[in-house]
């Protein structure tokens, strides 16, 4: 249970972090392209207690 309420928590800080992030950044040519890297790391950080399972 422990794992769970671990993962949430980086999940959140991780959204909270890369959203504020993103408020800082201007608009302009490379704003995109910031956003959609911060997608993958947030897609990255939901999909990595798949990984760990698959491995174990």
């Amino acid at each position: 249970m422990s794992e769970i309420t671990s993962w949430v928590k980086d999940v959140f800080l991780i959204i909270l972090t890369l959203t504020f992030m993103e408020i800082l950044i201007p608009e302009g040519s490379m704003a995109k392209y910031l956003r959609f890297i911060f997608s993958l790391i947030i897609l990255a950080v939901i999909l990595s207690p798949i990984s760990y399972f698959m491995h174990k």
